[in-house]
């Protein structure tokens, strides 16, 4: 069952991982403290004992926010995390990480489930072997961010509607948002949305009629304030009286417009140079300005989900 992402960006959200089997382990030692169990086909079996906390072994993309992220919303929900790489040192800098997040996150306010930051911490671990590190756990690689809770499943269709389920109760108990993708499609539905406004935004800017600084502050300051808590079906059914009454009103309008769109931009090096130019003005393309645009962005995200936890209805 695919997991999909929601990221800020397209790079890693383009990225898919499944509930696979865990590679064969050594037996499990007696008390180990998580509950055990093994993957057969789509279904976990599990395997009791004396304690009830669930293992979860993520591996791969530990240095970047990626693994550090689905470490500390495990964390949240009282899960035990083994972060696996090969490099003792990726380990020891992902805890590292995990740890100075998790205090800034303690401090704003915006840290996620009701264990301490303490507590959290002491879920996570590292281990550089991977037979150890699959023992007993239920393997999964999934990647969005602390930040954004939104998570795609992709039953394959042999799953069993039970493991979607769980899987949907499991993400909602770490604090994350599921949805069901009905049927696999290329790219899952938050790229395909994302892609959608990146071709158009790409033509209007190929074409001379707005300018890339200009571009953006039409999704920042226009779109965006919307879309953040409602999405473009409810906000058709806002506009009109029902979403009937829109069709009738503005489909032939809209579809007008939609026959202007033109092809899947080529994204020319012409193009791309006018708009990384125009982009470098407010934010240089050096690591040191990345990195900081990156954290005010994360900022603000941490500060919209507050906002959101306070205003969304129940």
């Amino acid at each position: 069952m695919g997991v999909g992402p929601a990221l800020p960006g397209a790079q890693s959200s383009q990225l898919r991982r499944r509930l696979v089997p865990a590679p064969a382990a050594p037996r499990p030692r007696p008390n180990h403290g998580v509950l055990r169990g093994r993957l057969r086909g789509d279904r976990w079996q599990p395997q009791p004992l004396a304690s009830t906390l669930l293992a979860f072994c993520l591996y791969g993309y530990l240095s970047g926010v990626i693994g550090r992220s689905w470490a500390m919303l495990f964390a949240s929900g009282g899960f035990q995390v083994k972060l696996y790489d090969i490099e003792q040192q990726q380990i020891r800098n992902a805890l590292e990480n995990i740890r100075k997040e998790m205090k800034l996150l303690e401090q704003a306010g915006s840290l996620k489930g009701s264990l301490s930051v303490e507590e959290q911490l002491s879920l996570i671990s590292g281990c550089p072997n991977i037979q150890e590190a699959v023992e007993g756990a239920m393997h999964i690689q999934v990647n969005p961010p602390y930040y954004i809770p939104l998570v795609e499943l992709v039953p394959h269709p042999e799953t069993a509607p039970t493991t979607v389920d769980r899987t949907h109760a499991l993400m909602k108990k770490i604090g994350q948002c599921p949805m069901r993708v009905q049927k696999e499609v290329a790219g899952f539905v938050l790229n395909r949305l994302q892609y959608a406004i990146i071709s158009e935004a790409w033509r209007l800017v190929e074409e001379g009629i707005v300018s890339p600084s200009d571009l953006d502050l039409v999704m920042s300051e226009g779109l965006g304030m919307r879309y953040a808590f409602i999405g473009p079906l409810e906000t058709m059914h806002l506009n009109a009286e029902g979403m009937l009454s829109y069709c009738d009103r503005y489909s032939e309008g809209i579809k007008h417009v939609l026959q202007t769109f033109g092809p899947i931009p080529e994204f020319s090096r012409a193009t791309a140079e006018k708009v990384n130019q125009d982009m470098c003005m407010k934010v240089p393309d050096d690591p040191e300005h990345l990195a900081a645009r990156r954290q005010w962005r994360d900022e603000c995200l941490m500060r919209l989900a507050k906002l959101k936890s306070q205003v969304q209805p129940q």
